[in-house]
């Protein structure tokens, strides 16, 4: 079948087959065709076909839609929603990105680095005092809240509402939303109390973080209204930190079913790069990427869709096609040429890529040298992968850590 082909295999994306293996359904459809049908709608599945898709300004993102689709059509979820970078398009979105791309530096990054280091080496410290952990309570979820916390300029004694409020938030963007409405909503207004007190608190007395800089943030006299800051700022808090925890699961999983990959790593610490980003290829919390809404009818690999198409660009089948990637399905993390799709493409890039690498960069070396050699200590369930951020809940292991 070649890849125009319009006989387009069905692609159950809440099936049992989907549920228990995504990347097995993924590959399968994507060697049939570039483009598969879903319950959703068309899902594009192969790498340079979702770049294009990825570039497409006549595509914009769902937002408000993707809630419609499950039943909500108003209240404070449709409002947050409609707010959020990601679902602002045309000049409004060129606007609010060139405003807050200005507190999204690899200066502002690398002024936290030693903070990030330094919450690792003490998360660290406590695991190498054992034999066995959960990496992902016991490190993944603290790591990342707290790193989140330091970087926004959130208060250590609020950490625990923070962990509770981005842990519901994640759950706006899945296809779980009515489920978990009124949960969701509850923590959506406790976190929009709390983040219209810290702006207030930062307009009068500055600090040297991410909220200060948001709110001093102008170009040509403009500068961000307190509803925008709202939306940056509650936009950050549920994809940073649930999105890195869940990274740091799926790379835990990852190594603890490819140790010789573990051990080179620990051997060779300057591979941290190159392994960060292996793993948000072969193993993105984010498989499914953001859907695009038509705007106008569009063209992609010669196929035209009209205008209303409800696209899915999935950013993890094409991390895994074959024509780009070398051994697609290999973990491997002194691969070479990595130009994965993990964090989007075209305007909606995400602005928290480099933070996101620096704390993988981090964070792995480090651990595969303290720890050791690792193995199974029990079973590692998942969040479904039709969630918008999904991964392992618990990576229990044993290991004989290193002093």
């Amino acid at each position: 079948m070649t890849a125009n082909s319009d006989v387009r295999p069905f692609l159950d994306l809440h099936g049992a087959e989907f549920s228990r293996d995504p990347h097995g359904a993924l590959r399968a459809a994507r060697e049939q065709s570039w483009c598969a049908d879903t319950a959703l709608g068309p899902a594009i599945l192969r790498y340079h076909e979702v770049q294009a898709t990825l570039a497409q300004r006549t595509l914009r993102t769902p937002g408000p839609d993707f809630l419609a689709m499950q039943g909500i059509h108003d209240g404070p979820l449709v409002e947050i929603m409609s707010g959020f970078l990601l679902n602002t398009d045309g000049a409004a979105h060129d606007r609010l990105r060139r405003l807050i791309s200005r507190a999204f530096t690899v200066r502002r990054v690398e002024a936290v680095r030693p903070r990030i280091v330094a919450i690792a080496e003490e998360l660290t410290a406590a695991l190498v005092a054992k034999d066995r952990c959960d990496l992902v309570s016991e490190f993944a979820d603290p790591f990342a809240r707290r790193v989140l916390c330091a970087f926004v300029g959130i208060p250590a004694d609020a950490q625990a509402r923070v962990r509770r409020w981005t842990a519901d938030l994640g759950l706006l963007f899945g296809l779980s939303v009515a489920t978990h409405r009124a949960q969701i909503e509850a923590s959506m207004l406790e976190l929009r109390a709390f983040i219209d007190d810290l702006i207030a608190l930062r307009r009068r007395d500055p600090l040297d973080d991410l909220l200060s800089e948001l709110v001093a943030a102008q170009a040509n006299g403009d500068a961000l209204t307190d509803l925008e800051l709202r939306a940056m700022i509650v936009t950050f808090m549920s994809a940073g930190s649930d999105t890195v925890l869940n990274q740091l699961g799926h790379a835990f999983a990852a190594f603890l079913a490819h140790p010789e990959q573990w051990r080179l790593l620990a051997r060779d610490p300057s591979l941290a790069a190159p392994a960060a980003e292996e793993v948000v290829r072969f193993s993105p919390a984010s498989l499914l990427g953001v859907p695009r809404v038509a705007t106008a009818d569009v063209e992609v690999a010669g196929h035209v869709f009209p205008r209303g198409s409800f696209l899915l660009p999935i950013t993890g089948s094409a991390n895994r096609d074959a024509q780009v990637f070398a051994d697609a399905d290999r973990f491997d993390i002194t691969r070479k040429r990595n130009v994965h799709l993990t964090f989007g493409g075209g305007i909606h890039y995400c602005l928290g890529a480099a933070l996101a690498r620096v704390q993988l960069q981090i964070t792995l070396p480090m651990l595969a040298a303290r720890l050791g050699e690792l193995h199974p200590d029990g079973p590692i369930p998942w969040l479904p992968p039709t969630e918008a951020v999904y991964g392992p809940l618990r990576v229990p292991v044993g290991y004989r850590a290193r002093a």
